[in-house]
This record gives structure tokens, sequence and C-alpha cells, in this order.
């Protein structure tokens, strides 16, 4: 199958604010599976702020996930103006091969280019 036909099977959505997918909120795609109150805390705070989490999505099935905030707002302590932070990026090991790890990213670069970046 060429990679033009499994992007096309593929798809990223943001469920930072969707409640039907408010359990990958809250978790990393390969164990535990649980909530810490860390970060329960943290997005709170963050996804008001600009925080976004993205699944990719194939065949029906989740395999992929982006993390990304304004650095202001990032999990991390890093300082600057106008830096968007990846908090993480995670593909399973069983999606590898496909370019789902670089369609992530570029995702999360398309999204930093709108006009509606400085609103993160």
């Amino acid at each position: 199958m060429t990679d033009l036909k499994l992007a096309s099977k593929a798809k990223i959505i943001d469920i930072t604010k969707m409640s039907e997918y408010e359990n990958h909120l809250y978790r990393c795609l390969a164990g535990p599976f649980r909530r810490y109150k860390k970060r329960i805390e943290y997005l709170k705070k963050a996804i008001p702020k600009g925080f976004h989490k993205k699944l990719l999505i194939f065949n029906g099935e989740v395999v992929g996930q982006i993390e990304y905030s304004p650095a202001e707002f990032s999990y991390y302590p890093i300082i600057g103006d106008n830096i968007i932070v990846m908090n993480c990026i995670w593909v399973l090991r069983k999606a590898k091969g496909h370019n789902f790890g670089k369609q992530l990213v570029e995702d999360m670069t398309k999204v930093k280019k709108t006009p509606l970046a400085s609103q993160l």
C-alpha cells in the first residue's frame, strides 16, 4: 500500500476539548493507564492557555499522539517568546514505517503558522 493510500486512511484530531476522547487526554498511548493528580491540575491550567493534544487514528485505531503548548504553559521550564513546545510525541511500534510521526509534527507546525496560533 502506498503512503498516499495510508495517509488517506489516517486522520489527526485535536481531542483537547472533545469529551468522547477525554480518557486519552490524561494518559499516554502505552501504559500505565491511570490518572495522575498533577497531570489533571496541569491540564486545567494549560488547556485554556493553548495546550493541545492530538491523536492520529488509522483504520479506526489510535496509533499516535502529539502534545504541544506555548512555552509559557509547557510542562517543562522553557522560556521564550513565540515558542511552541512539543511535550510529547508517540507512535505505536506496530504503526511504524508510515511516516505517522512526521505527519503529527507537520500538523503541529501547520497550526502554529496560522493566524490563530497567536491565540494558542
